[in-house]
């Protein structure tokens, strides 16, 4: 053995004695030190997620929530309107079926997402409502509403007149002042100073004449007679005002023109037109 072997040998002899007199003692075990490092590296990211998705959770949560608000809205806000013009008639459906007739002039606006739910409109003009059996429909005028299950009436709501005319069924008119009455077919009523007035065995013709171009007069204000011509033709007719509430009683058909309506109106009340314009007419004692 060699100087160079000899002196190895030594070293190792000497490491050996110093090791062996005595053993390092670690306070955890190697098993409990990777333990503890595994549960903090879990426990780290999780918590900073939790912090970066707070604020996520509680942005998307108000997004939700006023996109409900948004929805609930447009189905609470949103209306339709039907406008039938002057010089026509047109007939509109409802989302349930039911059928409008709606004469010249006249307006009516409901609510088409909440349908389902509530059948209810708002009315100005004149109509002949054909319903379809469901629940309870209701049709708000200025001066009144109508309430019916299914059944078929007329209403007439313009200015400060409002009369109802049942056909079918049963139809309940409601007027200011809480006070109500119940149609059975063929009974009309009519808002008369502020009064339900009934009119029992009232010919259906006369409400629903309009649908056929004829129109009833009976001892009705000349101006209410001026103001259909004016909506069934389409024209402007001017009225010396003092002729306003004399009464006329007739009827005309449309299928004659404005001016043969008007001099029949005229000659039997002693009265004359006169052209001013196209479409401009002045009636004069």
């Amino acid at each position: 053995m060699n100087d160079k072997n000899l002196h190895i040998s030594d070293i190792e002899e000497r490491d050996d004695s110093f090791f062996s007199k005595g053993t390092i003692h670690w306070e955890k075990s190697e098993n409990e030190v990777w333990a503890e490092l595994e549960k903090e590296i879990s426990k780290k990211p999780a918590g900073k997620l939790i912090w970066l998705l707070h604020p996520i959770i509680q942005w998307s949560a108000a997004a939700v929530f006023i996109l409900l608000l948004g929805g609930l809205g447009l189905v609470t806000s949103y209306t339709k309107t039907l406008e039938c013009l002057p010089g026509e008639h047109i007939l509109a459906e409802l989302p349930d079926g039911s059928k409008v007739d709606l004469n010249a002039g006249s307006t009516l606006q409901y609510y088409p997402l909440k349908w389902r739910f509530e059948r209810k409109l708002k009315f100005t003009g004149e109509a002949y409502f054909n319903v379809q059996k469901g629940k309870k429909f209701t049709v708000q005028s200025e001066w009144g509403s109508t309430q019916v299950l299914g059944t078929s009436f007329t209403i007439y709501s313009r200015d400060d007149e409002y009369r109802v005319t049942c056909i079918t069924g049963k139809v309940q008119v409601n007027a200011p002042g809480n006070e109500s009455v119940v149609l059975l077919p063929n009974v009309h009523v009519e808002l008369e100073e502020g009064k339900l007035v009934l009119s029992k065995m009232f010919k259906p013709e006369n409400a629903l004449g309009w649908k056929n171009n004829q129109f009833f007069f009976a001892n009705r204000p000349l101006i209410e007679v001026i103001d259909e011509i004016e909506r069934q033709y389409a024209v402007t007719i001017r009225l010396q005002p003092e002729l306003n509430n004399r009464n006329f009683g007739s009827n005309f058909s449309k299928k004659h023109n404005v001016e043969e309506v008007l001099d029949f109106v005229c000659r039997p009340m002693k009265l004359k037109f006169v052209k001013q314009a196209e479409n401009v007419y002045l009636v004069t004692d």
